[in-house]
């Protein structure tokens, strides 16, 4: 599923993954994950850190699209 444009405002959405470990946060696309999990790393890599407990993944990163502008996140999933 390619997802391209934000159904809020119409701006193209920034792929990446969601991933859990030290923390939820997503992750852009072509950004390796970072060794420090501390908010200047984090932030030098440009992920996004989620609250605890927003999802409990295991070893899975589903692919994740956010709009940086509305501050929103879409995560497809299969059934």
């Amino acid at each position: 599923m390619m997802i391209q444009v934000c159904p809020f405002c119409g701006k193209t959405l920034e792929e990446g993954t969601f991933r859990s470990r030290g923390g939820n946060y997503y992750l852009p696309a072509g950004e390796s994950v970072p060794i420090l999990y501390f908010e200047h790393a984090m932030k030098r890599k440009r992920a996004i850190q989620f609250p605890p407990d927003f999802l409990s993944l295991e070893r899975q990163w589903p692919h994740a699209y956010i709009c940086r502008c509305c501050k929103i996140m879409i995560i497809p999933y299969e059934d």
